[in-house]
């Protein structure tokens, strides 16, 4: 029996979707909690927002090493792989930083505004990465077609 469903080439497009959600989430909510101080909630919502997306960024940044290391590859397309691979590093490792940061001051000092800023603006910082991951990994799949299947002439997208 097969784990993955047979249009998924490998398990990177299935759970690359899942940190984009997550920590775009986690940065509008965390904006929330320094526009509304005294709302304890969403700073905790924030944090474990951060928490699942930093999560879901390891499990999508190896499922993306291993998709590269198995698909095959063009070599035109290698400067655009490494691109996406790079920004997927550092925005993955960043929010892993920032997700234990954020938990350990939601213990030590969790009504701290100041602190809150700060994250905050690494968070966006960290979206950015995430932004340039996202761009080099549709480019990868839309304009270059990798961990795309081509359909065959008369082939419908039910009968693949």
């Amino acid at each position: 029996m097969a784990l993955l469903p047979a249009w998924a080439p490998n398990l990177h497009p299935l759970v690359v979707h899942f940190p984009i959600a997550l920590l775009a989430a986690a940065v509008t909510v965390d904006a929330a909690s320094v526009a509304m101080p005294r709302n304890e909630t969403l700073s905790t919502v924030a944090t474990w927002l951060y928490t699942a997306g930093a999560v879901a960024a390891v499990i999508a940044y190896f499922s993306g090493e291993q998709a590269a290391s198995l698909a095959p590859i063009s070599l035109d397309i290698i400067p655009m792989l490494h691109a996406h691979a790079d920004w997927a590093f550092r925005a993955t490792w960043s929010f892993v930083f920032l997700a234990s940061i954020r938990l350990v001051i939601s213990y030590l000092r969790p009504s701290a505004l100041p602190l809150r800023l700060v994250s905050l603006l690494l968070a966006i910082v960290g979206l950015g990465a995430l932004a340039f991951t996202v761009i080099h990994g549709s480019r990868l799949v839309f304009e270059q077609g990798l961990g795309v299947a081509p359909m065959k002439a008369g082939q419908t997208e039910n009968t693949r």
